[in-house]
């Protein structure tokens, strides 16, 4: 320990010296029962048998002497057990405790020793005859314990004194308790309520309800204790579950006095405060996503239709509708064309539907005259391209032809991309004056000096033809042409339009873009309900396990492949016609959904799936990171599970040095306490978290032994280093129950300070 510490030992010393301590302790609630030793029955109304606590050994120790002669007691605190000797009283781990009966002769002193539970018996004797000393309560004050977190249950639990005369016989107690965000402080839910009745109170409240125990609404949640005038011990526990357990909650909770028509007390309490002790926080696991097979998940090619269109430009004798023969290109695309339409006419699974032809003439010449020449054309071109096909099939397709003549405005664009710019804008003016009359356009423009020696050239360009055709195809396209519509087809490429499952499927093994096979299993999973009831399961398997890997969560995709009822995985079922089948739980499937519910922090729903998965090599770690995050590491109701349990948790603790002081930690004990410390020494020593779990390991040591005056400075010291170190562990630390709350406020003002020591 360096000297700056030293000081501050010392410094704290003196203040504990002089009465002064600024760090609390964790109490705990000890409770039991108490029976006369002869009978071995409780000593009922008779006799009354007080409990008194002291926060250490030493002090019961000294005050037993007084206890026992009948003397002054200066107690922390005391209680009463009741009729049935039952008590419940806080004291600190570490504490102890002093039994006495009014009519015991000798009085029994328990050291706490960390337990929960501490039965006794007392031997009868003369009366006490000492005044008890110790502080009347006066007023309601709960006595939270810090909550914990398992999986995702919340459990929480207080004890709320009810002082004497508050409490009456034709009363009820009513605690409404509310779960509330730890940030936010938003109130999320209401809890169960808690009720106690009065004796008088609920002979009267049964007559009042007709006897219908439906028609009070708290009856269900009235518990087995009678409200009395007397001081009472109030124990309240619930477990909460959570959508989200790494969130911060706490518990506030409307303590009300009423009688049949009067609300003669209310007020707010906390019950569950948003610091939690949580360990399991800090495990470290990966995810990894499963795939499918595809080979198992094959789809049947459809019959489709299938949309081609292209243009060509065709040379017209001047003024004609037939081509110029002087022309080659005009020979070369019309027979590329006939030649794919007669492979279409004589595929054995295809069939042409539609031809339809597009014509546009130059705007030369006046509008009536060219459009009248632009439909000739069209009709000499389209009988020249479907004379190849037979009088069965041209019966059958559906043809149509159309005729434009380009405007000038397309002539002045095509000048203004050869940057003739002063050319174009004269053009530009002329059209601009003259907007309804084409042929008045085309008279201003032939005017223009530079007409025939610029453009008249680019008038040729402007005259096409554009065809289009649909062919029905009965056959699955290969992967090369399936990847051409892919590529180049932008309708297909877009979404516009939609890919047959059988086409995705082998685009899912023909694209390496992760980006573009992302967007490509989530157009497949959409297409497929389309088809399918639940969907295709690779598209849907796929598309989980790419949200896996980017982190996003939606248990719903894999949902519909799951049934829990099958308590198995690959389960083959035959339907009911007798020839198909399906798979019930793929593994794969199973495991992805397993990781989806983790991301989600639904570890429940993950326990189910990991039980669902086969007990192998590669799913025993991930089935043991999931029980165990669930909460299922520890305990047992019965030897199986207690086996189970503890196979998880040997399985988790060995999975890296990081898990290993995790899972002690978890043990919530001295001796997992003890075998964290020595765990410790496998970590990295100058890292954050390293610093943070000796922090936690200190702190709990003080927490022990409050006079532990050298664990309460290293833990602290420990916290501002991890704190220095990586400033996430100031939030994490501040809702942390295995951090002292002291410790954490002085580790914070050395922080905002600058000041490691």
């Amino acid at each position: 320990m360096g000297i700056s510490r030293w000081i501050r030992f010392a410094v704290t010393c003196a203040l504990l010296g002089a009465g002064i301590c600024a760090y609390g302790q964790e109490m705990k609630v000890i409770s039991g029962r108490i029976v006369n030793k002869t009978t071995n029955m409780p000593f009922g109304n008779d006799v009354a048998v007080f409990i008194y606590s002291f926060n250490t050994v030493a002090e019961a120790q000294d005050a037993f002497p007084g206890i026992k002669d009948g003397g002054t007691i200066f107690a922390n605190n005391y209680e009463t057990a009741d009729n049935n000797g039952y008590y419940q009283i806080r004291v600190p781990e570490t504490g102890a405790l002093i039994f006495k009966a009014e009519m015991a002769d000798e009085p029994i002193l328990e050291k706490v020793n960390f337990r929960m539970e501490i039965n006794v018996a007392l031997v009868g004797g003369n009366i006490l005859k000492s005044a008890v000393k110790s502080a009347d309560l006066t007023t309601i004050a709960p006595m939270p314990e810090n909550p914990e977190i398992e999986g995702n249950s919340l459990r929480v639990k207080a004890i709320i004194p009810i002082p004497k005369n508050n409490g009456k016989a034709n009363a009820r107690l009513i605690l409404q308790p509310f779960l509330l965000d730890g940030e936010t402080k938003d109130t999320l839910k209401c809890l169960r309520p808690y009720v106690v009745d009065g004796k008088e109170y609920a002979m009267t409240q049964d007559r009042r309800m007709g006897f219908d125990d439906c028609t009070d609404p708290l009856k269900p949640y009235v518990r087995d204790i009678e409200l009395t005038s007397d001081r009472m011990n109030i124990p309240w526990t619930d477990t909460i579950e959570l959508k989200d357990p790494n969130k911060s909650y706490f518990v506030r909770g409307v303590v009300r006095f009423e009688d049949y028509n009067v609300i003669y007390f209310e007020k707010d309490y906390e019950l569950a405060s948003a610091r939690v002790r949580r360990p399991l926080k800090f495990l470290e696991y990966s995810l990894t996503n499963r795939d499918l097979d595809p080979n198992d998940y094959v789809e049947r090619a459809q019959k489709e239709r299938r949309n081609t269109a292209d243009k060509i430009s065709l040379t017209f004798k001047i003024g004609k509708a037939e081509l110029d023969e002087a022309d080659t290109m005009n020979r070369f695309y019309m027979d590329n064309l006939k030649r794919d339409l007669l492979d279409i006419v004589h595929g054995e699974d295809t069939q042409l539907k539609e031809f339809h032809i597009i014509g546009v003439s130059s705007p030369d010449g006046t509008y009536a005259k060219n459009l009248q020449l632009a439909k000739q054309r069209m009709q000499f071109a389209l009988r020249q391209i479907t004379s190849v096909l037979p009088k069965r099939v041209r019966d059958r397709v559906y043809m149509t032809t159309r005729a434009e003549v380009a405007p000038w405005k397309d002539v002045a664009d095509l000048m203004m991309a050869d940057s003739l710019v002063a050319e174009a804008n004269a053009i530009y003016k002329i059209i601009e004056q003259n907007p309804d009359s084409h042929d008045r356009q085309g008279r201003l423009i032939r005017a223009l000096k530079f007409y025939r020696p610029t453009v008249v050239d680019y008038l040729p360009q402007l005259r096409s033809i554009e065809y289009s055709y649909v062919q029905e195809i009965n056959r699955e396209l290969t992967p090369a042409e399936i990847l051409e519509r892919y590529e180049h087809d932008e309708e297909y490429r877009s979404g516009r339009k939609s890919f047959a499952l059988y086409e995705y499927w082998h685009l899912f093994q023909m694209v390496k873009d992760k980006d573009e096979l992302f967007e490509l299993y989530k157009r497949a999973y959409e297409d497929s309900k389309k088809v399918y009831p639940k969907g295709w399961v690779l598209a849907a398997n796929n598309l989980a396990s790419a949200y896996i890997e980017r982190g996003i969560v939606d248990t719903t995709i894999l949902a519909p492949f799951i049934d829990t009822r099958v308590h198995t995985v690959n389960k083959k079922i035959m339907h009911m016609n007798g020839i198909t089948s399906e798979i019930v739980n793929p593994e794969a499937v199973v495991a992805n959904q397993l990781c989806m519910f983790l991301r989600d922090n639904n570890f429940k729903r993950a326990s189910v799936m990991a039980q669902l998965l086969p007990d192998n090599d590669r799913n025993r770690t991930l089935k043991a990171f999931t029980m165990c995050l669930g909460g299922y590491y520890k305990g047992g109701r019965n030897q199986q599970e207690r086996e189970e349990a503890k196979k998880t948790f040997d399985i988790v603790k060995e999975s890296s040095p990081r898990n290993r002081v995790v899972m002690y930690l978890a043990m919530n004990s001295a001796g997992g306490n003890a075998l964290a410390e020595r765990a410790m020494s496998e970590l990295p020593q100058d890292d954050a978290l390293t610093d943070y779990f000796w922090a936690v390991i200190y702190s709990r040591k003080f927490e022990a032994d409050p006079n532990d005056i050298m664990s309460l400075m290293t833990a602290g010291d420990f916290l501002t280093q991890s704190f220095f170190k990586d400033e996430k562990y100031v939030g994490i630390a501040s809702g942390d129950a295995d951090i002292n709350k002291d410790i954490y406020k002085d580790a914070e003002s050395r922080y905002k300070s600058g000041s490691l020591y």
